[in-house]
C-alpha cells in the first residue's frame, strides 16, 4: 500500500515553525507519537500559522543519536509570543532530498532510514547542517490507515 518517490528540491527558502518540543535518542524515537498527542491535547493557537500542513522536526542533533524534535506549524511571520512549552524553529534555505509518500506512517522510520542510507549517498549528495523535517499535507486521502507525508532532509553534494 506504500508508494513513495524521491526529488531534489533546489535552493528552498527558509521557513520558520512554531512547535511544541522534547528530546530523543535513535533508540526511543518510537515515543514520539505522544509528543504528537500532548501537542494536539494543548490546543494551542498559533499566532500567524500557515494553514495546510503539519510538521514535524528533528533538530539539534549531538552526533551522538540525541536530538530534539518539535511538533508544529509553518508560520509567515514571528509571532510576538508564543504558548507556554512552544518554541520556534528556523528551517535552513538551501537543496533538500524530498520523500514523498503515501501509505502507514509505520513506515515512517524504515523511509528515514532508507532515505539517508541509500538514496542520498547513491545520489552523490551528503546530509547539510540543519533540520530533517517530516510534512504532512492536508489531503482528502488521509485516513487511519494511511496518509499523505513527506521527508526533508538538507543535502550538500559530495566533496
Amino acid at each position: 500500500m506504500s508508494q513513495h518517490s524521491v526529488s531534489l528540491e533546489k535552493g528552498c527558502a527558509e521557513r520558520r515553525v512554531v512547535a511544541l518540543a522534547g528530546d530523543f535518542t535513535m533508540a526511543n524515537r518510537n515515543q514520539i507519537p505522544q509528543l504528537w498527542t500532548t501537542y494536539f491535547q494543548a490546543g494551542a493557537e498559533i499566532e500567524a500559522a500557515v494553514e495546510g500542513a503539519m510538521y514535524g522536526v528533528s533538530f539539534g542533533a549531538d552526533g551522538h543519536g540525541n536530538f530534539r524534535y518539535g511538533v508544529g506549524v509553518e508560520v509567515s511571520a514571528e509571532p510576538l509570543s508564543l504558548p507556554d512549552g512552544f518554541c520556534l524553529i528556523s528551517l535552513s534555505a538551501g537543496d533538500y532530498a524530498v520523500l514523498r509518500a503515501f501509505g502507514p506512517v509505520t513506515k515512517l522510520p524504515a523511509m528515514f532510514d532508507g532515505l539517508f542510507e541509500r538514496w542520498i549517498p547513491e545520489n552523490g549528495f551528503v546530509p547539510a547542517p540543519g533540520a530533517v523535517f517530516e510534512r504532512y499535507p492536508s489531503s482528502d486521502r488521509n485516513g487511519p490507515e494511511a496518509m499523505e507525508y513527506e521527508i526533508w532532509a538538507p543535502v550538500t553534494t559530495r566533496p
